[in-house]
């Protein structure tokens, strides 16, 4: 069939992603870009779209293919929420097609507070932090019994307005404590706080006291990039607080995102002077496969796992005997891409990239580490967005979830040869693993290494309560950081 050059326009509102979005769809189609310009912020936005963009822009684009089919394609593209309006000739006429509107929902309202139970003899009073890019969890746990538990989201505009990820420390301490003065928890009934480990240096797996050093750690350019460097200071704080006004009280961290206990086979890269390193969800991997190791009836020091934390960054880690002897780095740009993060992409169009002049450091670093993945493509790092587009026929979300399933059946592979094809079992977890098409696709690829056992969400807040409290019943020590 003979191949024409059409050209098509398109209004389309300034998300994040668009363009790899629109692009897709196209050649997911068949059809090959001979050309594209866009127009930014030609300055026109709905009302019902306030809010959600900045504006929109214009977008041309000259399109080969067979014409038979693109009336099609454009009738497709125009269901994506991201496009308004598409233009293009027909019959010798320029025909303009209007998305329709959607109806704003007005949001949920706000829950009741919850009360805290008085605190019950012969227990020990936990309190668990976990702080994450826009949110923090915490917790009130009674031995292993969680009593009350909160997570806060915050708004990125305020976030921001603190200047850096440790300016935050105060406002999330504070929504802490005023979310407990609400719930009517007795503040002197706190017997010890778990804060979650940032990005401090490589250290064995266990449960360490918060010192001086491990602060000065957390205070450095290096640990400040991630959130979960908030956990421990946080704690710190809190604790010394009730110390000068209760009694003395500890925290601690539990197997922070550095334990490292990798293969020396492990860590060599190729480039003397870069090694590879041990930075993944120790605390919810090891939580979980312990979990599954007892109901197994075998320990978890006599199993061999594969265990793949399955959310916004993405990592897959081989559990040989209690150790994790490999693990992908995701915020190193390791493994699938994720949600938000590239994950591993071929090395000298990255470096191409970085000398082209058109970023800066701090740009290249968000477009890995935030921009990246399924946002890229998507313009989206929820999946149950994601999940709404394929339901609503976009192939190209399909496409892009499906390949980030791919990547993990692929990474799941390369930790099946590190454990010699020795495996009792392959464990998917985390946010991702809620959803059963995504789940699904791995286990096509997977299950015959190993039987693939599901565990939505994360057990951190958990881990982190049951860490602390075996150093509170004697049954571990506590380990010295530094």
């Amino acid at each position: 069939m003979e191949k024409k050059i059409e050209r098509v326009e398109l209004v389309v509102l300034n998300k994040l992603g668009v363009l790899g979005r629109v692009a897709g769809h196209i050649r997911h189609e068949g059809w090959n870009i001979k050309r594209l310009s866009v127009d930014e912020n030609d300055g026109s936005q709905d009302e019902s779209e306030a809010g959600t963009s900045s504006g929109t822009s214009l977008m041309e684009i000259d399109i080969e293919g067979t014409h038979t089919k693109l009336a099609q394609v454009m009738e497709r593209i125009l269901n994506l929420d991201c496009v308004k309006s598409i233009a293009m000739i027909q019959n010798g006429e320029k025909v303009v097609r209007q998305r329709p509107q959607q109806r704003i929902i007005n949001p949920a309202p706000s829950e009741e507070i919850l009360k805290a139970p008085a605190k019950k003899e012969n227990t020990f009073r936990i309190l668990a932090i976990n702080p994450g890019s826009t949110s923090t969890k915490f917790g009130l746990y009674d031995d292993e019994l969680c009593i009350f538990s909160k997570t806060i989201r915050h708004d990125a505009s305020v976030l921001a307005g603190c200047g850096s990820i440790l300016n935050q420390k105060g406002l999330r301490r504070d929504c802490i404590m005023k979310s407990l003065e609400e719930c009517g928890a007795e503040i002197g009934s706190i017997d010890a706080i778990a804060g979650r480990g940032g990005l401090l240096k490589p250290l064995e797996s266990g449960v360490y006291a918060i010192n001086e050093k491990m602060l000065e750690d957390l205070h450095s350019a290096t640990a400040a990039v991630h959130a979960s460097a908030l956990g421990a200071i946080i704690a710190s704080e809190i604790a010394a607080a009730l110390e000068r006004r209760e009694r003395p009280v500890k925290a601690y961290v539990v197997d922070p995102i550095v334990v490292d206990e990798m293969d020396r086979n492990a860590k060599l890269t190729g480039i003397p002077g870069i090694e590879r390193s041990s930075v993944f969800h120790a605390l919810n991997q090891k939580a979980i496969a312990k979990r599954l190791a007892a109901r197994m009836d075998k320990p978890y020091e006599n199993a061999r796992f594969i265990v793949a934390h399955l959310g916004g960054g993405i990592t897959v880690g081989a559990h040989r005997y209690g150790r994790v002897i490999d693990v992908n780095d995701a915020l190193a740009g390791e493994g699938p891409f994720t949600p938000e993060r590239t994950g591993a992409v071929p090395l000298v169009p990255v470096i191409n990239m970085c000398f082209s002049g058109e970023y800066t450091r701090e740009e290249m670093m968000e477009k890995v580490n935030k921009n990246g993945g399924m946002k890229a493509y998507l313009g989206t790092s929820e999946v149950i967005d994601a999940l709404k587009m394929i339901n609503d026929g976009d192939e190209f979300a399909a496409l892009v979830l499906d390949s980030m399933a791919y990547q993990v059946s692929k990474e799941i592979g390369a930790m099946a040869a590190v454990l010699e094809g020795v495996i009792d079992a392959i464990i998917l977890t985390g946010g991702l693993a809620y959803s059963n098409r995504f789940t699904g696709a791995i286990k096509q690829r997977v299950d015959k290494l190993a039987p693939v056992h599901v565990f939505p969400g994360e057990d951190e807040m958990l881990a982190l309560a049951s860490g602390v409290l075996r150093v509170l019943r004697g049954t571990e020590n506590p380990a010295h950081y530094g």
